[in-house]
């Protein structure tokens, strides 16, 4: 008989390990970006629906959205692909409902990575890679201090996605 796995429970999907570490890089991309406000956590309502991303800086001439993708040290998984391209939808569709707002402010809308291997998870013949191009999505490789991308790998060794039961 088929398991439900729709009732199984996700153990260790999430790590302080990895917040820290994605803190550490918006702190790093902001100030190469030179944004000098950055909300985390920023909520977008679209409809009777609602948006969330990792940040989100505004200024009088521009709009910067950003995702991080903290998988560090080894290729990506299909879950984990899906996840940044739906996090790349989720940043269009925000552009789009907000559009009017932003009219004649440049949005860019950036994925950070932080490793080249998780990067390269998208390689160079990848579909993503040409969406990204349409669309203006830039992709970012953000180094984070060891001591961060250690606790990270340790965090990763350590996730459960799913139960065995």
């Amino acid at each position: 008989m088929p398991r439900n796995v729709s009732v199984v429970p996700r153990i260790g999907s999430d790590s302080l390990a990895q917040r820290q570490a994605e803190k550490v890089a918006l702190s790093i991309v902001a100030a190469e970006l030179g944004l000098a406000h950055v909300e985390t956590q920023k909520r977008f309502s679209i409809g009777p629906a609602a948006a969330i991303v990792d940040a989100f800086a505004e200024s009088t001439d521009e709009v910067v959205l950003l995702e991080v993708n903290a998988r560090v040290s080894s290729a990506m998984k299909t879950a984990t692909k899906n996840k940044v391209l739906k996090d790349t939808l989720k940043m269009l569709l925000i552009e789009q409902a907000n559009a009017a707002a932003w009219q004649g402010k440049r949005v860019r809308k950036l994925l950070v990575f932080l490793d080249p291997i998780a990067r390269a998870s998208f390689g160079p013949k990848a579909w993503a890679n040409q969406a990204w191009d349409a669309f203006g999505v830039e992709t970012h490789v953000c180094a984070i201090p060891d001591a961060h991308r250690v606790a990270l790998i340790a965090a990763q060794a350590a996730q459960d996605l799913r139960a065995d039961g």
